[in-house]
C-alpha cells in the first residue's frame, strides 16, 4: 500500500505542477493582454457625441464670456456716468455734500438748554436746572419767555412757562 501510496502521490503532484505552469502562462498571457487593453482603451478616439457635447460647451463658454465682458463694461459706463452726472448737479446746485459723515451706531447727546450759549446770545433768559435733562420737554417747561413775548395775547394760551409765576 505504501508503494502504490507513494506513486499515486507523485502522479498528483506531477498533475499539479503540470496544471500550475499551465496557470502561469495563462495568468502571463492575461497579463499582456490586460496592458495592451489599457492601453487601446487610453489611446482611443473620441466619440462623436463626445466631440459634439465639447464643442457645444466650449461655444456655451464663449457666449458668457461675451456676456460677462459685456455686464463689466456696462457697469463700468454705469459708474462713470453716475459719477458724471453727480458732479454737473453739484456744480448747477452749487452743493458740496459731505457723503459718509454720519455715524448712526454714535450716541447722541443731547445737552441742557441752560448750558447752551446761543440761548444766552439770542437774548433768552433761561432758568438753569441742576437736574440733567431727560428728554426735550423738560428743557421747554425750563425755558423762561422774554418780557416782550410775555406781553402779545398768543402768549397767554395757558402753556407751561409762558405764564409769569413760572
Amino acid at each position: 500500500m505504501t508503494a502504490d501510496h507513494l506513486r499515486e502521490k507523485n502522479i498528483m503532484r506531477a498533475d499539479f505542477n503540470k496544471t500550475n505552469e499551465l496557470l502561469k502562462e495563462i495568468n502571463a498571457a492575461l497579463q499582456v493582454s490586460l496592458e495592451d487593453m489599457e492601453e487601446k482603451y487610453l489611446m482611443r478616439e473620441s466619440r462623436p457625441e463626445d466631440i459634439q457635447m465639447i464643442a457645444e460647451l466650449k461655444s456655451l463658454i464663449t457666449e458668457r464670456d461675451q456676456v460677462i465682458k459685456k455686464l463689466i463694461e456696462d457697469n463700468k459706463f454705469y459708474q462713470l456716468e453716475l459719477v458724471n452726472r453727480e458732479t454737473n448737479f453739484n456744480k448747477i446746485f452749487n452743493t458740496s455734500p459731505t457723503v459718509g459723515v454720519i455715524n448712526p451706531l454714535a450716541k447722541v447727546s443731547v445737552r441742557c438748554m441752560c448750558m447752551n450759549s446761543s440761548n444766552v446770545t439770542a437774548g433768552l433768559s433761561i432758568a438753569h436746572c441742576c437736574v440733567p435733562c431727560n428728554s426735550p420737554r423738560d428743557v421747554l417747561l425750563r425755558v423762561k419767555l422774554p418780557q416782550w413775548l410775555l406781553q402779545t395775547p398768543s402768549a397767554r394760551s395757558g402753556l407751561p412757562g409762558t405764564s409769569h409765576s413760572d
